[in-house]
């Protein structure tokens, strides 16, 4: 923002706090919307970083519906407002796709091995539908797509 980029942020404060970005409020390039992903919303953006979703399992596991809907509809929108201005768009995944992995450390070929019903299943395959919708929108549109599988992280 301080080399004149605009930053519009959406949060629907279920885990985010405006005191994380407290220190922006009131920068001329900064905006702070409080929105939730499941709902569309129609912005003039050029790049899109889509890092919606709790991640941590006492949050996921709070509503787990409410979890696939951020990854999956939330994507969704994300993907369609991202194709409507041909935007850039970066999600950010998790190393929750790999599920409980027989391979360490895991490899971008390794497939996973996931338990599609557990505890921890509203997250982790919400996360491989979302991957896989990016790279569906990419494939079928044109659509610059970007991944990130963000590991244990502090």
């Amino acid at each position: 923002m301080t080399e004149g980029h605009e930053v519009i942020v959406l949060d629907n404060m279920f885990t985010g706090r405006k005191k994380n970005v407290a220190h922006w409020v009131g920068h001329p390039n900064f905006q702070l919307i409080t929105h939730d992903v499941v709902e569309p919303i129609m912005l003039e953006i050029d790049q899109i970083y889509h890092l919606a979703c709790p991640a941590s399992p006492p949050h996921y596991q709070y509503n787990p519906i409410k979890t696939i809907k951020t990854s999956t509809v939330g994507t969704m929108n994300m993907l369609g407002l991202a194709q409507r201005v041909r935007a850039r768009i970066l999600l950010t995944s998790t190393s929750e796709v790999y599920g409980d992995p027989e391979q360490h450390p895991q490899r971008e070929d390794y497939w996973g091995n996931v338990n599609s019903i557990g505890p921890r299943a509203c997250y982790d395959e919400g996360k491989r539908v979302a991957e896989t919708m990016m790279y569906a929108y990419q494939q079928q549109s044109g659509l610059e797509v970007r991944v990130a599988r963000i590991f244990n992280t502090f």
